[in-house]
């Protein structure tokens, strides 16, 4: 900006209404050279209305600052609109790899992607389809390839278009004639990004054309990642000829992140500008214990509980699982409450870094007994078994042993924290197999 029309900016901010300067004033773009101050109006309309109504204060504030310049009041140049951008969407700032929480359910998906993107022009995995179901990363990882790729070569075409952009661009440019136009620019793409693919199916025009681009592409090497609901060979309704090109590169499943996973997305983003609440790892694992589908979910709740504390303008150190529950009520799923005795022993010995036969055993080490009673609490209350069928799970002990075990851990539990803790972790555990 000129530096004369900055200093006028504040003096005319002063001197005539806010309402005028900031619908009128503000928008003048200003270029200054040794003799002139050329203010550029967005529009003519706005150039008439500085002519006849504030060309005065105008020309009195920039004689204040520099009584040589001479002022030219115009019109900014209209640039013609791109079709070109309009074929393809930004990419996300937010979809980054340092954006992604790893997990078990994306580990594999994040290692393909990312030796993708970081050769780009030469790797063997192409096309790269991640399908899944709704709200697990895949648009997140797609367009974090898109990212590290162009960060690792500014000069890289990277087009992202989600797959009804596509159609709507196809469907237009057959109106107007303009197909060969638009096939051009998907194909001077060096990474085509397509999000949610599947849609596609039953659209013939727009499966020909994508098929010759699709080709084009391929042939001459250049990067194709798909986002997809199912395995390209399930989808109904789909060309033979696309099927078959999209199955013979790397098609990689999505699943619903696990129980940590979720309790790590929920804990990072909390930590975002915009959510900002203070979660412990206690209430992290509570709430994904029971929010178990997608990462959609898990942002829906938390925003639901920025809410509910913000609107109740309390402490966020007070955030508790009394507070969630009170929060996200109708979110919340009930807990299971038949679980095999089996899969109970096998989540306590796993917690307690012991084997399933150590809570069978006669050991009277001080772990071993706290991990036994556990497992007859939780079982005692998860499964359908009888005190003296839970009694011969746990080496044959007789149902006054099981009973000791029950009032022994639910004393400890009104005593230790920890033990509630460890309680809670192996339940939401157990509730998510």
């Amino acid at each position: 900006m000129s530096q004369t029309w900055a200093q006028c900016l504040n003096t005319l901010k002063d001197t005539i209404p806010l309402s005028q300067y900031s619908v009128w004033v503000q928008p003048l773009n200003a270029h200054e050279d040794k003799e002139t101050l050329s203010l550029l109006a967005p529009n003519n309309q706005v150039k008439d209305y500085i002519n006849k109504h504030l060309k005065t204060q105008i020309k009195a504030a920039v004689h204040q600052h520099n009584k040589d310049l001479k002022i030219f009041i115009g019109v900014a140049p209209t640039k013609k609109p791109s079709t070109m951008r309009q074929h393809s969407t930004p990419l996300f700032e937010d979809y980054t790899f340092d954006n992604l929480v790893l997990g078990n359910a994306n580990q594999m998906a994040y290692g393909a992607t990312r030796q993708i993107a970081e050769n780009i022009k030469g790797s063997p995995y192409n096309p790269f389809i991640i399908y899944g179901g709704s709200g697990l990363g895949k648009t997140h990882l797609m367009q974090a390839a898109g990212h590290l790729a162009k960060s690792l070569n500014p000069n890289l075409k990277v087009l992202y278009v989600p797959l009804m952009d596509f159609v709507r661009n196809i469907t237009s440019s057959l109106r107007h004639n303009t197909i060969e136009d638009i096939k051009l620019f998907y194909q001077s793409a060096d990474l085509l990004l397509v999000d949610d693919i599947h849609l596609i199916a039953g659209k013939e025009k727009s499966q020909e054309e994508f098929f010759h681009i699709f080709n084009f592409l391929f042939n001459g090497k250049k990067q194709i990642i798909f986002t997809c609901d199912q395995p390209p060979k399930n989808i109904k309704s789909l060309e033979e000829r696309l099927k078959t090109r999209f199955s013979q590169g790397l098609n990689l499943h999505l699943t619903p992140p696990e129980l940590e996973m979720r309790a790590a997305i929920l804990l990072k983003k909390s930590q975002n500008e915009k959510i900002n609440i203070s979660l412990t790892e206690d209430v992290a694992l509570f709430i994904a214990g029971h929010i178990t589908s997608n990462v959609r979910d898990l942002e829906g709740a938390l925003l639901k509980l920025k809410a509910f504390v913000d609107f109740s303008k309390m402490d966020q150190t007070l955030i508790s699982k009394e507070v969630v529950e009170a929060a996200l009520g109708d979110l919340i799923k009930p807990q299971i409450k038949k679980i095999d005795v089996n899969d109970i022993q096998k989540e306590v010995s796993k917690h307690y870094a012991l084997t399933i036969s150590d809570l069978s055993s006669k050991s009277r080490k001080q772990h071993t007994v706290l991990a036994r009673q556990m497992a007859i609490y939780i079982c005692h209350e998860l499964s359908s078994l009888s005190l003296n069928k839970i009694g011969k799970q746990f080496g044959n002990r007789d149902h006054s042993t099981v009973i000791h075990a029950i009032k022994k851990i639910n004393e400890k539990m009104l005593e230790s924290t920890e033990i509630k803790n460890d309680y809670d972790i192996i339940k939401l555990k157990l509730a998510n197999l």
